[in-house]
């Protein structure tokens, strides 16, 4: 099998490029020859196929009012990323294509050149963008279906993209034309990596779904001072920041370590918590290694999170996992089993949690051995591969 593998990104930023890249390194451990394709961006890893990606382009930096209506247009057809793609197909003609980030950079132009050269093709959902215009289905504090079946007129109305109504209306027009195009039948098969994203895909009328949960990457881990709580991720409201801050103001013996950036990187700033430290975006090895550290981790999502590589390393690396019951975590966690869940957007839930853990040590080292058993039992790279493989016809 001669592999492509298309993500507007090739360097670490989140939870689809932890997936892409360990898989990459995967199939290449089993012999497998593969092709990366994306965007063209400093951070970039090296690899051989990179004089054919497309130019970046940053959607958000565009200034005059021309320079946006291009830049939406390029953000919903891309049609320099398939001119690119038609002449790497041509040049080393692949046999199948695992997608994953498409949205807003490479676009789904690239899916009918796909098409065109016969290649087989699956597209791994790591958010909600087939079926909401932010990718969120997030509104007001909490989660939202307003969209589904394509009325993306109450993205518009309920600003969206950002609280505006230029980016909201933006996002709204692309899924539009996206749907009035019928991109879903350039795509063979459809992974899901949770039964909630799975689930969200067929009420929108999306066929060909299977469900594969996220492989977990092997790793090092770099070491890190040892604190309580570890938070990893985003730092965004719908990640559950202001929560993370509720949860340090409550417990000022309790040493709260952040990893990540994001807008309200400001509101930690200012919060100027004694017993907070905001390490910002680190190396992903820094980042298991805090986790090692750690008694606990923390994730207060407010959104339905789809399969959060912040849970699945948390419970290899040994931290007992407190988190949000929304989206596809309940299918991560088995409360008071392995892990604890509570209610999304309630402070109060998550002190109680946090605070009856940290003084059960005995509780907590029974929830860490069993979270464990339970990455072992289920994230065999093996049969990740040997699933994949399948859903690629070989």
């Amino acid at each position: 099998m001669k592999l492509l593998l298309a993500s507007s990104f090739l360097h670490p930023r989140g939870g689809d490029t932890t997936l892409l890249l360990a898989e990459w390194e995967g199939w290449r451990a089993r012999g497998v020859e593969v092709l990366p394709f994306a965007m063209r961006h400093p951070d970039n890893l090296a690899a051989s196929t990179e004089a054919r990606f497309p130019s970046w382009h940053a959607p958000r930096e565009s200034r005059s009012l021309g320079a946006k209506l291009l830049a939406l247009g390029r953000s919903t057809w891309n049609r320099e990323a398939a001119r690119s793609l038609d002449g790497l197909l041509r040049d080393t003609r692949p046999t199948a294509a695992h997608l994953h980030h498409l949205h807003r950079h490479l676009t789904p132009s690239i899916l009918p050149i796909l098409k065109a050269h016969g290649v087989r093709v699956a597209w791994t959902v790591h958010d909600y963008e087939l079926t909401c215009p932010t990718g969120l289905r997030y509104r007001g504090g909490q989660p939202c279906q307003d969209c589904q079946g394509g009325r993306y007129g109450a993205a518009i109305a309920g600003r969206c993209k950002d609280g505006r109504l230029l980016p909201s209306t933006a996002v709204a027009l692309e899924h539009a034309v996206h749907r009035y195009i019928g991109i879903q039948k350039f795509v063979d098969i459809f992974v899901a990596p949770s039964r909630a994203v799975a689930d969200a895909l067929s009420a929108d009328g999306i066929e060909r779904v299977v469900h594969l949960p996220n492989l977990l990457p092997a790793g090092r881990l770099a070491s890190r001072p040892p604190c309580d709580v570890v938070f990893a991720g985003r730092l965004t409201e719908e990640k559950g920041v202001y929560e993370l801050l509720a949860l340090a103001r409550a417990l000022p013996s309790a040493r709260v370590h952040v990893y990540g950036e994001g807008p309200l990187a400001t509101a930690l700033e200012s919060a100027r918590l004694d017993n907070l430290s905001a390490f910002g975006a680190r190396p992903v090895e820094e980042v298991r290694g805090a986790l090692a550290a750690a008694k606990l981790a923390v994730v207060p999502s407010r959104w339905p999170e789809n399969q959060p590589y912040a849970v699945l390393e948390a419970q290899a690396a040994g931290a007992v996992v407190v988190a949000s019951r929304v989206g596809g975590i309940p299918e991560m966690v088995d409360d008071g089993v392995d892990g604890v869940l509570v209610a999304p957007g309630d402070p109060a839930a998550l002190v109680n949690a946090v605070s009856r853990l940290l003084s059960d040590d005995h509780l907590r080292s029974a929830l860490a051995k069993k979270a464990r058993a339970r990455v072992e039992r289920e994230r065999d790279a093996d049969r990740w591969f040997a699933a994949m493989r399948e859903i690629l016809g070989g």
